[in-house]
């Protein structure tokens, strides 16, 4: 008997998208059948474009398996599920099929045992991805002739507006509206800072624009860059401006990348009056001006040594470095930004943090005891992990034999004529539904178990780092920054100075 392995993916978690990859499981589990192969494993990527292949985890995975497993045939439902673009979907297939491993593409018409060439294949390749051109080519048209009609292309209006649903025109707010005229007059006229105007709505209680647009994550802190968002703006001089920037695609190594650049402005699509506006073009551009005369002294391009990696213990912002603070000090960036309304100042001489950081170093590296303590908890943990997720396995799977026995039971109730067939169908539909989803599900927690690093190796891994470094002088600045790249995930810090140490493998250690 062929074994079978089953790929299907669907670019979006959108519902509609789900229902799309369980009938593509669907689709392959009946090819499969119909030929009398054994489906051992279903490959999953949901909620992946088809633009790249790096991220596509449930396609790596299969490409991975071919090597190693006994893997007889591979069914996905087209081409296009292999790819979007020619060369891509053209390296997939001969890879599946370099390995000796027959490819069916029921929606093509493709099976590499049957087939005579790869002619239709080819062909569907430069279909999918000339489709994906001319509908990505049909959007900007689209977004285009409606800037000309001055309707807002965006689904959250600029702060200070409403959206009128039928016409897709911005209207005033007369809620937030006042708060828009009142950044730009503080800014302006009284020579207020973007840090004093977010600190004075803050203490108001003015609503932030991620709480007036229902955003899950909204928060009460005005941030400065959202000030800057707001006095950058055109939109609240009445005018709208599309195509301010375009994406621009190109393929590297089969692989698609897309990088976003300004227009040039003659290439810009600028309406004017096509709303009330809350701010005149003379204090706009007044805004503007002032805006670049104010820049502060940009710094001198060298990074601080524990940028990224300090951490306020109680807030969770970064560690700002401040070189005036007592000759060189680290202070909670929430603090920073907000002020005592948010956090306490944590502040820490960098002399300080650096040598409790040495020294817990040196008796990492040194302290065999300690170490061997250390791989101990972080082995723990990774087992726990995958632990963990066979749990939810075996879960899974006794729910799908609990499923296909509600099968074999209204199956035989049928059959000895307790039930009609319209009732038959009916619960089978139901049962089919949960079938394959318990076998999506089941599909997603293989492959995140079998995609873990192995424990041993990652342990060795890291045994071979603090090897690396323990007869290295960490004294040394560029050493010492090697150091705590490779070996160190965090440092919180906590008030009166103490700090503790996350390390790559550990839950923590403390100092």
């Amino acid at each position: 008997m062929m074994k079978c392995a089953i790929y299907a993916r669907v670019s979006t978690r959108k519902e509609e998208q789900q229902n799309s990859l369980q009938n593509q499981i669907s689709l392959a589990e009946s090819i499969a059948n119909d030929k009398g192969f054994t489906v051992i494993e279903r490959y999953i990527d949901n909620g992946i474009s088809g633009a790249g292949i790096k991220n596509r985890k449930g396609l790596n995975k299969l490409l991975h398996d071919l090597e190693k497993k006994d893997i007889d045939v591979v069914i996905a439902k087209s081409v296009s599920r292999l790819g979007r673009n020619t060369v891509q979907s053209l390296q997939t297939a001969e890879q599946i099929e370099r390995q000796n491993v027959r490819l069916i593409l029921p929606e093509d018409f493709y099976d590499s045992k049957t087939s005579d060439s790869s002619m239709p294949f080819e062909l569907k390749a430069v279909f999918a991805k000339e489709e994906n051109l001319k509908l990505s080519h049909r959007v900007k048209l689209g977004l285009k002739e409606r800037a000309k009609q001055g309707k807002y292309k965006a689904s959250v209006p600029p702060y200070g507006y409403k959206m009128n649903p039928h016409t897709y025109q911005l209207e005033v707010d007369e809620k937030t509206a006042p708060f828009v005229k009142e950044i730009f007059h503080l800014y302006l006229y009284k020579g207020w800072g973007m840090f004093k105007i977010t600190n004075d709505f803050m203490s108001r209680g003015i609503p932030t624009p991620r709480a007036i647009a229902g955003a899950i994550n909204a928060g009460s802190k005005w941030h400065q860059n959202t000030v800057k968002g707001i006095l950058n703006n055109p939109a609240y001089t009445g005018s709208l401006v599309h195509n301010k920037e375009e994406t621009t695609k190109f393929l590297s190594d089969s692989e698609l990348y897309k990088i976003r650049k300004k227009v040039d402005l003659e290439n810009q699509v600028i309406i004017k009056n096509t709303h009330s506006p809350l701010i005149s073009e003379e204090d706009f551009r007044a805004v503007q001006e002032l805006m670049k005369s104010k820049r502060t002294n940009r710094s001198n391009g060298k990074e601080s040594l524990f940028a990224h990696i300090a951490k306020c213990a109680d807030c969770g912002s970064g560690m700002h470095f401040k070189p005036d603070r007592r000759k060189g000090a680290y202070v909670c960036g929430g603090y920073v930004k907000f002020t005592t309304a948010h956090c306490s100042s944590h502040i820490i001489e960098e002399s300080i943090l650096l040598q409790t950081v040495k020294n817990d170093l040196r008796e990492l590296i040194k302290d065999n005891l300690k170490i061997e303590k250390f791989y101990g908890i972080a082995e723990k943990k990774a087992n726990s992990v995958s632990s963990n997720l066979e749990k939810k396995i075996n879960q899974t799977e006794r729910q799908l034999k609990e499923v296909n026995k509600r099968f074999d039971n209204i199956l035989t109730l049928h059959t000895e004529g307790h039930i009609t067939i319209e009732q038959f169908k009916a619960q089978n539909e139901r049962i089919s539904q949960q079938q394959k989803e318990l076998a999506v599900k089941r599909a997603e927690l293989q492959s995140a178990l079998t995609t873990r690093k192995d424990t041993a190796e990652e342990l060795q891994f890291f045994k071979k780092e603090v090897e690396r470094f323990a007869n290295l002088d960490i004294d040394d600045e560029q050493v010492l920054k090697q150091v705590l790249q490779r070996l160190i995930k965090k440092i919180e810090v906590y008030e009166e100075g103490k700090i503790k140490i996350h390390y790559n493998l550990s839950p923590s250690l403390s100092s």
